[in-house]
C-alpha cells in the first residue's frame, strides 16, 4: 500500500484508515455473530468492543501498510457451542463485513464525486477495493484465512484433510497460493465485479 500511494498521501492515509477501521469491524462482526448462537467467548474475552489495541495484530497491520494486505487477532470462539454449521457462519460473518465496509467506502466516495470531489472518490474507491479484496482472500480455504477455518467446521472428512493438507505449508502455502490467484487474474476479476455491483446498486440512488 505505501509503496504504492506513497505520491497520493490521501489515498494512502484514507484507505489505511478505512482498512483499520475494517479489521476492527471484522472481528466484531464474528463476535456478534458468535454470541447470536450462544458463544460469549468473544465478548468475555473483550472483542466485542471497538479497542485497537484489543483487535489488530502487529505484524498484521505492518504488512497491510507494506503490502496491502493484513489481519486482526483471531476471534477466540468455543466450537462446542456450535450445531450443525453455526461455527462456519461465525467465520463467514468475517468476509461479509469486509464486502460491507467496500460498500460503505465506494458510498461515500460517490457522495463526493456528486460534490465534484473527484480525488476523494478515487481514495475511497481505492479503500473501497482493499476491503473487497479482504473479503475475497478470507473467502478462500486456506489457514489461516475465514475460509478454511470456516470450511474445517462444515466440510467432510475430504474436505479438511485437504485444508490441513494446505495448512502443512505453513506460510508458504499461503503465500504461494495468494501468488497464484493474483498472476491469473483471479483475484482482479472478482475484485472488479463486486465494485462494479456496489456501483450499480449506488446508482440507484437519486443524486449519486
Amino acid at each position: 500500500m505505501v509503496l504504492n500511494y506513497l505520491n497520493d498521501p490521501n489515498t494512502l492515509i484514507i484507505s489505511f484508515i478505512v482498512m483499520i477501521f475494517a479489521l476492527i469491524f471484522h472481528n466484531i462482526a464474528q463476535s456478534w455473530v458468535a454470541s447470536r448462537y450462544g458463544d460469549n467467548s468473544p465478548r468475555f474475552s473483550g472483542f466485542m468492543n471497538f479497542d485497537p489495541q484489543q483487535q489488530l495484530e502487529p505484524i498484521g497491520v505492518v504488512l497491510l501498510a507494506l503490502l496491502g494486505f493484513g489481519w486482526p487477532k483471531t476471534v477466540p470462539i468455543n466450537s462446542r457451542q456450535y450445531k450443525g454449521k453455526q461455527e462456519a457462519v461465525v467465520w463467514y460473518a468475517g468476509p461479509l463485513s469486509y464486502l460491507i465496509v467496500g460498500f460503505a467506502s465506494v458510498l461515500v466516495g460517490s457522495v463526493f464525486l456528486a460534490f465534484g470531489e473527484q480525488a476523494l472518490y478515487r481514495s475511497f474507491l481505492i479503500a473501497g477495493s482493499f476491503a473487497v479484496l479482504h473479503a475475497i482472500i478470507n473467502l478462500f480455504p486456506v489457514y489461516p484465512l475465514d475460509g478454511a477455518r470456516a470450511a474445517m467446521a462444515w466440510g467432510n472428512r475430504d474436505v479438511r484433510n485437504f485444508i490441513q493438507q494446505i495448512a502443512s505449508y505453513g506460510l508458504i502455502g499461503f503465500i504461494v497460493i495468494f501468488f497464484l490467484l493474483s498472476f491469473t487474474g483471479i483475484i482482479g476479476r472478482l475484485q472488479f465485479f463486486f465494485l462494479q455491483v456496489f456501483r450499480n446498486i449506488i446508482s440507484l440512488i437519486p443524486g449519486l
